[in-house]
Formats: structure tokens, sequence, C-alpha cells
């Protein structure tokens, strides 16, 4: 366990440091070459190959997936099992909040005008078959849905309790509702036309805002961040981050906001009452010492400036839009 670790660590840290010049290719293969090796001195060798090997096998075999398919490629392989729910709100018609994790799976969430909260919830498991293969054995389940779902004082929560199993959530919701989802593996996060106070994070996944209302913030390690609103709540800071994609914010053309933003790539606006300003030092005593810091942060006011929008990616470009 103590070498798949060490390897998985070295893994990520080839990856961090490709992605900071080009932007990771999702498509990309590896191949390992199985009679690499490392002295780490006379008499003590690692064969890397093997280990590598052996890492990226395992988490193929946790996550049941192919890192070789195309996309939407790997549900030919599987069959897909639906449940659905409705869950009844303890104060029907007034504000709510859900509140999503999911392990391994991605969530939609859209607004619609009914009083309860609709879950549909789309598991995908190996296929059964009805002849025997290995040791004259046929696969007759592979699990259950391993899915928790409540609701207390207008507030629901839905998770999910393993990795093993993917499961994608769709889920409708009345249209006043603030959501604050989390998703890992394969975790794209989508939500439609929703108003409330929006906290979305995926690890490994785009965020898409279509149409919201109010206030969000947003971040996700791998994929883009996109953000569509019909109205900004005033004041209201929001925050959107990604380490390997774009930040796309569109906006009413009278919302006013001061933004810090930064990226190792480009920004661009198509509002014509957007002033940059000048960045100024971080100024500070440090014992019998001084210091003068300037942050990589480009900084500016939108129709003359308003509650602080924080936008940072590092590898992708910034696009501040008229909406």
């Amino acid at each position: 366990m103590k070498k798949v670790s060490i390897i998985l660590l070295m893994i990520l840290s080839a990856f961090s440091l490709s992605a900071q010049k080009d932007k990771v290719d999702t498509k990309m293969k590896v191949k390992v070459t199985p009679d690499l090796k490392m002295a780490m001195g006379p008499d003590f060798e690692i064969d890397l190959g093997a280990h590598i090997e052996q890492a990226m096998s395992s988490i193929e075999g946790m996550f049941e997936m192919n890192f070789g398919d195309e996309e939407g490629a790997w549900k030919e392989a599987y069959q897909q099992d639906t449940e659905e729910l409705e869950i009844p709100l303890s104060k029907p018609g007034e504000k709510g909040k859900l509140q999503v994790e999911s392990h391994n799976g991605t969530v939609k969430i859209s607004a619609y005008s009914g009083p309860t909260v609709k879950v549909k919830m789309i598991k995908y498991s190996k296929k059964v078959e009805r002849e025997s293969n290995e040791n004259g054995m046929r696969l007759l389940s592979s699990g259950g849905f391993n899915v928790e779902a409540e609701e207390r004082n207008n507030t629901v929560r839905v998770e999910t309790e393993g990795w093993n199993n993917r499961v994608d959530f769709e889920i409708q919701v009345p249209t006043n509702f603030s959501l604050e989802v989390k998703t890992y593996n394969n975790g794209a996060i989508e939500v439609d036309g929703v108003n409330g106070e929006h906290s979305i994070e995926s690890y490994n996944g785009p965020i898409t805002l279509n149409n919201v209302s109010g206030s969000a913030s947003a971040s996700t390690y791998n994929g883009e961040v996109k953000a569509t609103f019909s109205s900004v709540t005033a004041n209201a800071p929001m925050i959107f981050t990604t380490y390997n994609g774009n930040v796309d914010l569109t906006v009413p053309a009278g919302t006013k906001f001061s933004t810090r933003m930064k990226t190792h790539r480009d920004i661009f606006t198509d509002f014509e009452n957007f002033a940059l300003q000048k960045t100024t030092p971080k100024k500070s005593k440090e014992g019998n010492g001084y210091k003068v810091k300037y942050e990589d942060w480009v900084e500016g006011k939108l129709n003359g400036g308003g509650a602080e929008v924080t936008m940072e990616t590092r590898n992708g470009n910034i696009y501040i839009r008229k909406g």
C-alpha cells in the first residue's frame, strides 16, 4: 500500500507540472515501460515500470472505468438502473436548501414550479450476463444504490456512500432554492434556472451554471467554470476558480462589482465600462526588516465597482461577458 501511495504522488506531481505549461488532454494515454527502473543506491533498485503499472491498474479497478474510453463510450459496457423519489418539504412554497455530495457521478439540478424536491438516480453497474463465464459462474448483481436522502426544516440532503459504483443525479427543486453541491470523481455539475445562494465544488469535472439568479461560488480542479446570471444579488461577493480550464462569467449589463483576477493566460471582456486598476504592492514589516510584495493579480471595476468577485485559473482564459 505504501508503494502504491508513493507512485500515485509521483504521477500526480508529474501531471501537475505539465499542466502549468499546456492544458491536460483528457484523452491522453500513458504507456508505461515495463523495465523502467531507478537506482537508489549500490544495493537497492526500484522497478518503477512494474509499480506504476500496478498503481494504474488499482485506480481503474477502484473507480470501474477505462482511461482510454472516449466520452460516453464507457456506457456501452454497463447497464443502467434508475430510481426516482419525491421529497416533501416542511414549509412548501418557502425558500429552501439542497445539499448534495456525490463521490462518483454527475449532478444536474434544474428549477421547476412544484413544491417538492424530485430526485432521479441513474446507477451504472456491470451488465448481468445470462451465460456463465469464469469458473462456470455468472454475474447476478454488482450491488445496490448506496444513497441517503433526508429533509429537515426545508433543507434536503442527498448523499452517496460509496466510490465504486457510479450514480448520476438529475434533481428538480423549487425555483427559490439555495444549493450546496460537492462532487469528486466523474463530477460534472450543471445547474439551470435556480435562484439562491449557491456553493458549487467539483474535484474532477466542469461546472456550468445556466440562467441562475442570486450569488454563487464555484470551484473545480479540472474543468471549465461557466456561469450565466439572469440577475446578481447586490453586494454579494462571489468566487470562480479552476486549475485547468477557462473561467467564463456572464452578467446583466448593469451589474456592478470589483474584481481580482489571476491567470497565466489572457483576460477578455465585451463590457465598455470595465476599468483596470493599478496593482499596489503589499508592504509589511518583518522584525527589523521591511518587505514589499507584488502579487500576480489583475484588479478592476465593472460599472464603477461593488462587491468583490474573484476569478482565478492557472491554465485557461478568463471571460467577462455582458448578458
